[in-house]
Formats: C-alpha cells, sequence, structure tokens
C-alpha cells in the first residue's frame, strides 16, 4: 500500500478572525487610559497567539488507508476502508473546523468514533479531498 501522505489545510471562514480580534479588544479596551494598559496588551498578545496557534494547528491528512485528523498538536487516525458515506454540510456544531463548508463522514463501525455521529472537518478543496477518499475506497456512498 502507497505509504505518501497527502496534507489538506482548513478552510478559515471569517469569524475565525473575528474570534481573535474580539478576544484581544476583550483584553485591551477595559484598561485604556488605565495604569495597567501594558497588563491588558499582554493579556491579549498571549490570547491572541494562543488562539492562533489552535487555529493553525488544525490539518488533516490521507497516508495510505488512514484518515488523519490533527487537532493542536495531536494526530487522530481513522481506518478509510470503514468509512460508509459521506457528504458536503453546512454546519455550526463543534468540530475540528474552521469553516462551516464541511464534510460530514460517517463510518460503519460504531467504535471507531464510539458515536452514530459524523466526524465534520472542512478541508479547503473539499473535492479534491473527497475524491481522494474515493480513490482509496471506491465503496464509499456520497449523499
Amino acid at each position: 500500500m502507497d505509504r505518501t501522505t497527502t496534507y489538506f489545510r482548513s478552510k478559515v471562514d471569517w469569524w475565525v478572525w473575528a474570534t481573535v480580534v474580539f478576544t484581544v479588544a476583550v483584553c485591551v479596551i477595559p484598561l485604556i487610559g488605565d495604569d495597567d494598559c501594558l497588563l491588558g496588551i499582554c493579556l491579549g498578545t498571549i490570547f491572541g497567539v494562543m488562539e492562533i496557534a489552535l487555529f493553525a494547528s488544525i490539518k488533516y491528512a490521507i497516508r495510505g488507508d488512514e484518515l488523519g485528523v490533527r487537532m493542536l498538536w495531536r494526530w487522530h487516525w481513522f481506518p478509510i476502508d470503514k468509512i460508509s458515506d459521506m457528504r458536503k454540510v453546512t454546519s455550526i456544531l463543534s468540530s475540528a473546523a474552521l469553516s462551516v463548508r464541511r464534510v460530514a463522514i460517517r463510518f460503519s463501525d460504531r467504535r471507531i468514533l464510539k458515536s452514530s455521529a459524523p466526524i465534520e472537518i472542512s478541508p479547503k478543496n473539499r473535492d479534491a479531498f473527497m475524491e481522494r477518499l474515493l480513490e482509496i475506497n471506491p465503496d464509499i456512498k456520497i449523499l
């Protein structure tokens, strides 16, 4: 089996950057003009950098017959041959996705996610990502 790894970045919507700006503003604005202005700037910088690091860490990979999802610095690997179906969705559910335009992937074995709910991810190029999974497992149904 081919073990080359293909990486896919997450699509990033405007609300991700709005979250960072909002966090920094909440830290800095209340302290403007106070003696503690430097504290607000430091807190805003720390929280802003932490959010950017979190958002930048989300990545997806296809390696051989495995699908990898990275959030923070930890990879989670799922067997592609256990994918039963996938579909394009628009969702705001909490997941390893930085966009509301996502791919919902459902597995045939509930033990993989310990749930019957699909995993939702947001690769930048959804079509290429889905085509790559179909190359590996042509039995995946597109809903």
